[in-house]
């Protein structure tokens, strides 16, 4: 008899290597999991992101609605920083050569009518046409400026800071009678916004906004009679527009700003004959073009009869 340590079974040899490799697989399908589980979160929070909120049934002049917009939407908040400023002086020349004779204009169709009201919401690249600081400092004018870029609303709050009769809301209108969330596309250098357009993942700052129908932010200012309303809504202005019950509000001049949203003359052509058209039922004339600025008086208040 040979006598001899006997080694250990080949499987026994086996154990450390099995137990290595499905403390591995355990570990990998542990990762797999949560790597699943963090791309459905991922994708659920781009959904969520992406996603349009409409809160239909909700009407424009709800109680509620309008407490909300006007305690949380319209609340002013102080800027300490501006006690030490100087005040603004408007200087029309550093605006688009437009700018002057729109506001001028917009003057003569009210007949220079003092303490007037506007309400007014244009996208970045049509800041130097808004008449509002004219309006304001030259005619007394109170009104209510609606601003969806987080970044260009704090610009309009600085700059109408000492204008008290002036406005500035961090909203976008609807283009539906009822409110609703969405998400906004910073366009970087261009400063500009777009609404509701497919973007990819990565092409720039996304962030959300609400939305209120033109007719609850009137009622959240206390102002159903206004004097100009300008729009400038990347095509959307047609659809905000019905929204508005003309019946039971009083808006002399309308202005429409379509700068270079549509690419092809004709599409504009046929945008603005579709506005046109719709005013016209509306007791609305187009009076003047300039450019693509378009503005429409309400029939009668040429002759200082308005309501």
């Amino acid at each position: 008899m040979h006598s001899g340590n006997v080694g250990p079974s080949p499987l026994r040899q086996l154990l450390p290597l099995l137990s290595c490799l499905m403390s591995f697989a355990s570990v990998l399908a542990v990762l797999v999991i949560y790597m699943d589980t963090t791309e459905i979160r991922h994708q659920q929070f781009r959904l969520n992101m992406s996603r349009d909120y409409e809160l239909y049934g909700v009407p424009q002049d709800d109680p509620t609605l309008l407490k909300f917009v006007r305690e949380i939407h319209m609340k002013k908040y102080p800027m300490a920083f501006l006690k030490n400023m100087a005040p603004g002086i408007i200087n029309l020349t550093d605006r688009h050569e437009l700018a002057s004779e729109i506001a001028d204009l917009i003057g003569k169709y009210l007949n220079k009518r003092k303490n007037g009201f506007f309400v007014q919401s244009l996208p970045w690249t049509s800041r130097n046409m808004m008449t509002a600081p004219w309006l304001s400092d030259t005619l007394k004018w109170g009104g209510l400026i609606v601003e969806p870029d987080p970044q260009q609303y704090f610009e309009l709050r600085k700059e109408n800071a000492r204008r008290n009769d002036v406005q500035v809301v961090h909203a976008c209108l609807s283009s539906t009678g009822y409110p609703k969330e969405i998400t906004i596309h910073h366009e970087g250098e261009t400063h500009d916004v777009k609404i509701n357009s497919l973007i990819d993942e990565d092409s720039g700052f996304r962030t959300r906004v609400k939305c209120f129908p033109l007719y609850t932010l009137m009622l959240a200012v206390n102002h159903t009679k206004i004097d100009v309303l300008s729009l400038g809504c990347q095509g959307q202005e047609l659809q905000i527009l019905e929204t508005v019950p003309f019946d039971r509000v009083t808006i002399t001049v309308i202005t429409i700003h379509l700068e270079d949203y549509f690419r092809y003359e004709s599409s504009a052509d046929l945008y603005v004959q579709n506005v046109t058209t719709y005013l016209k039922t509306k007791s609305y004339k187009l009076v003047k073009q300039l450019h693509q600025n378009y503005i429409f008086q309400l029939n009668g208040c040429d002759k200082n009869k308005c309501p």
